[in-house]
């Protein structure tokens, strides 16, 4: 008997260690590594995924299990342990009085101490550092216990539903849906860690710009905006894609930009020329097809599912007068992501002459321009250099200076009331 109740004793350590493993496992693995280890083909994985989604259920049982064996080990325990510690007891000159007190005393301490370090921190620990592996190990054990159990689980757990019920959230049905700020939080740990590498966590990051960044950031604006009117010919497009290598034109009434009535695809009208080349004279009116319109004001993130949606890779940009502010095409999206598509040349519309000096357009996106000085420029409501810099001094000429942190802007040449070209160097001495 003696025996038994050694092993006993064991048996409960082992099962406490067991339901505190199996509780730390279900809490901590996320619902993508489940997902995952149900595709890797891992039999042991379908167990995992019945307790994940049933998390409620089997975190009581969990409790149920744990509250048994400390029960059942507070009733052997200490008995057992006494039994061990006998022979160092009536080795000790202390009257049978004092001797009681003590041995009771010194039991529960290390049947505490067993239990606690050996039932309880060891599996925690261990399933931290292993969740995975320690939640494929204990699955299938706990859906057993959970199905052997169940009508005392099933009490337990509506009870303790029913407490909670008046202060529970309804909207929070879902414990592993993260915020695009923990996301990054995920991203950056992950870069940090090695499992990122650095263009993989660039792009990461970058995604979430098209949920803050408006359409009209990176437009093309009217300005700059090369377009091709209805009555031109075939001809005509040919003499404007020899100035302008573009593979797609709006197309205006009456050279208006504020009446853009579709588009115009020189690959249409090359393969129409291919097959017909007495077309050169003939008029654009039949390769024109529709232009997709949205208001300059929509993040980049519901604008590109709008290009989706109409299989569309060129947009044109609205102000809220329903004139037209500039047009933004797929790979202006795309270059939010990825970076620029001539990266190793730099954006368009800044020339590199030397470190830290450029020459740049009036008509640069404020983004690109930041991007390249490391500054921020901050000017509520316009979105290119020209507009920043007509917000600091409106009567702008040529020659005219900016400082702006460490950098200074020259004006170079205007156009009209906006500012065409500038020259922007970085002062050593400031």
């Amino acid at each position: 008997m003696a025996v038994l109740s050694d092993l006993f004793v064991v048996f409960l350590i082992l099962a406490t260690a067991f339901f505190v493993a199996s509780e730390f496992a279900i809490v901590a693995i996320r619902r993508p590594t489940v997902m995952s280890l149900v595709t890797s083909g891992d039999k042991r994985a379908k167990y995992v995924a019945r307790v994940t989604e049933n998390m409620n259920d089997y975190l009581a049982a969990c409790q149920l299990g744990n509250t048994l064996a400390a029960l059942a080990m507070g009733w052997v325990g200490e008995e057992t342990m006494q039994k061990f510690l006998a022979p160092v007891f009536e080795w000790m000159p202390l009257p049978e009085s004092v001797l009681g007190p003590i041995s009771i005393f010194i039991s529960f301490l290390l049947i505490t101490f067993f239990n606690v370090v050996l039932g309880e921190l060891a599996p925690k620990t261990l399933t931290i550092q292993s969740t995975e592996k320690v939640a494929l190990l204990i699955a299938r054990p706990l859906v057993y216990w959970y199905k052997i159990t169940f009508p005392l689980n099933w009490l337990l757990n509506h009870s303790a539903a029913m407490i909670t019920k008046p202060f529970s959230n309804k909207n929070d049905t879902d414990n592993d849906r993260m915020t695009p700020t923990e996301l990054k939080i995920v991203f950056e740990d992950s870069y940090n860690q090695g499992l990122l590498n650095q263009q993989e966590f660039k792009y990461m990051k970058n995604i979430f710009k098209l949920a803050d960044v408006p359409a009209n950031e990176i437009m093309i604006p009217r300005t700059s905006v090369v377009t091709i009117d209805e009555t031109a010919t075939v001809l005509d497009l040919l003499k404007l894609t020899a100035e302008h290598t573009y593979h797609i034109f709006p197309v205006t009434r009456q050279n208006d930009k504020d009446k853009i009535i579709g588009t115009l695809q020189v690959s249409r009208v090359m393969a129409g020329l291919g097959e017909n080349q007495d077309i050169l004279d003939q008029s654009i009116e039949p390769f024109i097809t529709d232009v997709l319109e949205m208001f300059e004001g929509m993040v980049l993130e519901e604008l590109l599912v709008k290009m989706q949606e109409a299989a569309e890779v060129f947009v044109v940009l609205t102000d809220e007068y329903g004139g037209t502010s500039g047009i933004v095409t797929l790979e202006d999206v795309m270059e939010i992501i990825v970076g620029d598509m001539e990266e190793a040349k730099g954006p368009k519309g800044i020339r590199k002459l030397a470190k830290n000096h450029f020459i740049m357009d009036g008509s640069e996106p404020l983004v690109s321009v930041e991007e390249v000085l490391g500054i921020e420029l901050i000017g509520q409501g316009v979105h290119t250099l020209s507009g920043w810099l007509l917000l600091q001094n409106y009567q702008l000429e040529s020659g005219d200076v900016i400082q702006e942190s460490d950098y200074r802007f020259t004006i170079l040449a205007m156009n009209k009331n906006s500012v065409r070209q500038v020259e922007v160097k970085k002062q050593t001495n400031l």
